[in-house]
């Protein structure tokens, strides 16, 4: 997010000067306050956010695809909704599985308690569980079949044996496979759209790359500006020092 500060702009300019300032909104000669973001000036009442019009001369505002825009309008437009509270992200997100949750959100869905750092997190389906928990879990094991039911992967009934339960649906054991690969999932699985994917496929596919090492991210994630990070990964560009939790982090 950026942040720009009015200044007066002298509105003496000898005839033929070359340093004669234009707005880059309307084309006009700037005269009197001015607003100076990056290497533009802008009227103050034409620094306006592309989207709803508000003026951004006393706000925070976010640049994208050559155009200003306020705070609110970037996160309905580009911003990262948490997945359990459903809660716009700002600061740190934390990515697991396909979905970003705000830190104090990214808890087990059974038990209610944070994972622990470096620990294993099972998807479900539907939501993540820890260790403990999915040790208990039945969800994912073979079930024996009552009554007709039909494969979700190949669609035809399943008459005998055993069939998984996943994504709300029975498959046959054979038939619960990446979309992508084909190989047969017997562990973890990470679904888009009711779909399910091997880990590999679906970050390449869909997956988060950190903007400095340009790998994939799971588990914690800094984002600002749009961009993405690992947390270690995440330096100032002056002192090359990683932003600590909670400190704030500035575009220039």
């Amino acid at each position: 997010m950026n942040t720009s500060i009015p200044y007066q702009q002298n509105p003496y300019n000898p005839r033929g000067s070359s340093n004669v300032i234009q707005c880059y909104r309307c084309g006009d000669t700037c005269k009197g306050e001015v607003v100076r973001v990056h290497n533009t000036h802008f009227h103050i009442r034409c620094f306006t956010c592309q989207v709803c019009g508000c003026g951004l001369a006393q706000t925070g505002f976010f640049f994208k695809n050559q155009e200003y825009i306020c705070t609110q309008d970037y996160q309905q437009l580009y911003g990262t909704r948490c997945d359990s509270c459903r809660d716009f992200i700002t600061g740190e997100v934390i990515s697991a599985l396909g979905r970003t949750y705000h830190p104090k959100c990214f808890v087990c869905s059974l038990c209610r308690k944070p994972f622990p750092i470096g620990d294993k997190v099972t998807f479900s389906g539907k939501e993540c569980v820890c260790q403990t928990c999915s040790q208990s879990m039945a969800s994912s094991k073979p079930i024996k079949i009552r009554g007709p039911s039909h494969c979700a992967g190949c669609k035809e009934e399943i008459k005998h044996g055993q069939s998984l339960l996943a994504l709300d649906k029975q498959w046959h054991v054979s038939c619960f496979k990446c979309q992508t690969c084909s190989v047969i999932l017997t562990g973890e699985y990470i679904s888009k759209d009711g779909v399910p994917y091997c880990e590999s496929d679906y970050h390449a596919q869909f997956g988060i790359k950190c903007e400095t090492c340009d790998r994939y991210i799971s588990g914690r994630v800094l984002e600002a500006g749009g961009k993405h990070y690992h947390p270690t990964c995440a330096r100032c560009v002056r002192c090359h020092q990683m932003f600590t939790e909670g400190e704030e982090m500035y575009l220039t």
